[in-house]
């Protein structure tokens, strides 16, 4: 019973898929579907705005903000900068820039997790600098980056997971190979920008040192 619905999910599946690439789509219906999409965006932006402006996230339900730290990172600008350019959203583009370059700051008395400020931040103002050109954002990429370094001075050079922005001081060794070996990109992208490669290096040394201690039954 299980086989048999195993295979009608995976055939109905690919009906789906070879459905879906035969599709015709008129100029108009790509258009409406452009817009919906901009529309939700600016709907989410709208709703930021209103209830967490300058906080992190927006908790959708209660329409309050909510700040992962003791001081807000602009979670949420910077993760929609690229995204509001990508749409062509010039005005939430500008607005989330604006708010970037006047406000965030990483001198946070705090320690965070190193894996979800990279994929999040460190990306997110990493890209923002390459689609926008304002080195003001590579300049608080370089910042962070710096501040996130630490992490990496371990015996091993498996990065720690959680790094105090200030003091440099890390905790927690216990790690994963998903968020050591993701890394690299961050990392990897801002050596290849700055022409340092301390940040390449290091990220990956961690993710080299799980590569050599993987099971002996993996390729």
């Amino acid at each position: 019973m299980n086989r048999f619905i195993f295979t009608a999910v995976i055939v109905f599946s690919s009906v789906a898929l070879h459905a879906q690439k035969d599709a015709k789509f008129s100029v108009d219906m790509k258009q409406e579907m452009c817009n919906k999409v901009k529309a939700a965006a600016q709907h989410a932006w709208q709703g930021y705005k209103d209830f967490a402006w300058g906080a992190d996230d927006l908790k959708p339900l209660t329409k309050t903000a909510k700040t992962w730290y003791k001081m807000s990172m602009l979670m949420t600008p910077v993760d929609a900068f690229d995204t509001f350019t990508l749409l062509g959203l010039k005005t939430e583009a500008k607005e989330a820039k604006d708010l970037i370059l006047t406000k965030l700051d990483f001198n946070i008395d705090n320690d965070v997790q190193v894996f979800e400020i990279t994929i999040r931040l460190l990306a997110g103002l990493i890209t923002a600098y390459e689609m926008d050109g304002d080195k003001k954002f590579l300049t608080l990429a370089k910042d962070l980056a710096d501040r996130l370094m630490p992490a990496f001075n371990s015996k091993t050079g498996m990065p720690y997971r959680y790094v105090h922005l200030q003091t440099g001081k890390t905790r927690d060794g216990i790690n994963n190979p998903a968020e050591i070996g993701t890394l690299m990109m961050e990392f990897g992208k801002l050596s290849k920008i700055t022409g340092n490669k301390k940040y390449y290096d290091a990220a990956k040394k961690g993710m080299m040192y799980v590569y050599h201690h993987r099971s002996a039954w993996i390729w």
